[in-house]
């Protein structure tokens, strides 16, 4: 769990660096119709927060297995209003939610670490696979706006 911790509290660092040089105008881009931009994808991770947080809590005081449910991403995603919403604001609200899951994280008691989470289909994860599993797919949207946005950006996209 250790390694986690470091990994997320390093982004918490690294990812605001990486887009603050974005107009809201790149920010804002949708790759294609139905797609996220990386303004809305950096939502959806704070709503991936929101939820993981709810977990890493739960399953420390509620029944065993604690039940993982799903949530309507897309749903999420448009109720939020990301896209309306400045990338400055997002972005913070997802170094508040993560510095918190970092701070839930490192104070749970290692016997608790291998309590388990029933999936949809049945089979269980650990809650030390779950807080892995947060940060793999933190990377991979880190990918996709990278993909979209070289982080790190252009000179002609810096804002002023």
């Amino acid at each position: 769990m250790e390694t986690t911790i470091v990994q997320l509290n390093e982004w918490v660092i690294k990812l605001p660096k990486k887009l603050e040089v974005f107009s809201q105008a790149a920010a804002s881009s949708r790759p294609a119709p139905k797609k996220w931009s990386p303004k809305e994808i950096v939502g959806h991770l704070c709503d991936s927060a929101i939820h993981n947080l709810q977990r890493f809590i739960n399953v420390q005081h509620e029944k065993k297995p604690c039940v993982l449910t799903p949530y309507k991403q897309d749903e999420w995603v448009e109720l939020q209003h990301y896209q309306d919403t400045p990338i400055e604001e997002v972005v913070a609200l997802w170094r508040s939610l993560n510095k918190q899951i970092a701070s839930v994280l490192s104070h749970i008691p290692t016997e608790k670490h291998m309590y388990q989470f029933e999936l949809d289909d049945g089979n269980s994860v650990s809650l030390e696979w779950l807080a892995k599993d947060y940060i793999n797919h933190l990377e991979h949207h880190i990918k996709q706006i990278d993909a979209q946005l070289p982080l790190g950006g252009k000179e002609d996209e810096k804002r002023t």
